[in-house]
């Protein structure tokens, strides 16, 4: 079609124009185009799958060895180990919990079940996840506006004008994805003691499992869980499995058995997969000397990073150098590849328009030496491009 091809051809001139390619992951490193490089885009924060032959050799395993549910919940697809870890994520969250098939099908199924609701509002950060934006589309008539990224006098100034709605709904992250800053989740909940009509609805998609002495994520850590009215966390990231789970009221959790569409119409998730999450989230809290470490790498990092003439975000493991410029970003990261690194360029729509930025993803299984000859070579590629 001509529309298509006019508009893949922008994305090239735009340098926006994305690619898949064969990946060969080996621990830290990654191969493309036979090419070792070491990954610095990946989410497996705690490394957890070393844990895998300990759960190959678990009753976890052996009771739960199905590559496919084969149906969805609300038919046939809901298997004992379902309820094992719901039950399991209730007693320690204190909260019903509900399994989905990845974060981005809670929040689509979740946020457009609520929007379907009449005189609701939701009031998301301008830097939430694409998924919560994505569930509020499906529906024009929702009302919803978004306030300047963890900023508490713009998200006010929206409550203010919020009491004719029956719910208004704030949306964050605890961990934001792009920016690497921690929400002001205690903030957050003062406005929600203030305007009785709002509901808390976090997204703990990446600091769950790295956050707090168990690694139960920020609403944890902050002993805020039973001021949150609707937790996600997802298990594809820290967890090293796949899937995620929304924690909740019990009315809530009965709601979207019945109006989360993105559950009603899925195979559910491989028991395989729901057992390998279960047997990880039990041993969160002996891997404190990993997000210790972690801790450690991550401050490291960004002070070293510091040398550079550019915007460095992130309060934790994900620290961003802001190049705003697609180019640029694009040069960088075909330089730092042919150094040895993979740290693909991240650019709009995932971020806003003349924001492009290198995205690194810090894991546990990093040492400060390669971290640090890290630094030397992008402060090297960055003088030879202003030369």
């Amino acid at each position: 079609m001509q529309q298509i091809s006019k508009i893949l051809e922008s994305l090239k001139q735009e340098s926006n124009f994305r690619e898949l390619f064969v990946q060969i992951h080996n621990g830290k490193h990654i191969y493309k185009n036979n090419k070792k490089l070491l990954n610095l885009a990946s989410n497996n924060y705690l490394c957890a799958n070393d844990f895998v032959d300990e759960f190959l050799d678990s009753k976890l395993f052996s009771d739960n060895l199905h590559f496919s549910s084969s149906s969805s919940r609300s038919l046939s697809g809901s298997f004992s180990v379902f309820f094992e870890f719901e039950e399991y994520l209730s007693e320690v969250f204190n909260k019903e919990s509900l399994l989905f098939n990845s974060g981005y099908h809670a929040n689509v199924g979740i946020v457009s079940a609520l929007a379907s609701l009449d005189n609701v509002l939701f009031v998301v950060d301008k830097s939430i996840h694409a998924s919560v934006i994505d569930g509020l589309k499906g529906f024009k008539k929702t009302n919803f506006k978004r306030y300047l990224h963890n900023d508490m006098e713009s998200l006010e100034i929206i409550l203010q004008d919020s009491s004719k709605y029956e719910a208004v709904f704030v949306v964050s992250e605890g961990l934001f994805s792009m920016e690497g800053d921690f929400a002001k989740l205690q903030e957050l909940v003062s406005l929600k003691k203030k305007y009785k009509n709002m509901y808390l609805y976090i997204d703990e998609a990446h600091s769950i499992g790295i956050v707090g002495r168990s690694g139960l994520g920020l609403s944890h850590y902050y002993e805020l869980l039973d001021e949150i009215d609707i937790l996600i966390l997802t298990f594809g990231k820290a967890i090293s499995s796949f899937g995620a789970c929304v924690l909740c009221h019990g009315e809530f959790r009965d709601y979207f058995i019945n109006k989360a569409r993105s559950l009603i119409y899925s195979t559910a998730l491989p028991p395989l997969s729901v057992a390998m999450s279960y047997f990880v989230f039990k041993k969160l809290e002996s891997m404190q000397d990993r997000r210790e470490h972690l801790s450690d790498i991550s401050k490291y990092l960004k002070d070293s990073l510091k040398q550079l003439p550019y915007e460095i975000m992130g309060d934790y493991n994900i620290i961003s150098i802001v190049l705003k410029e697609n180019k640029k970003a694009v040069h960088f990261q075909k330089m730092l590849e042919e150094r040895g690194y993979y740290l693909p360029a991240i650019k709009e729509p995932t971020i806003p328009k003349n924001k492009a930025l290198l995205r690194i993803s810090l894991c546990s299984n990093f040492g400060y030496e390669e971290l640090s000859l890290f630094v030397r070579d992008i402060i090297e590629i960055d003088n030879e491009y202003l030369s």
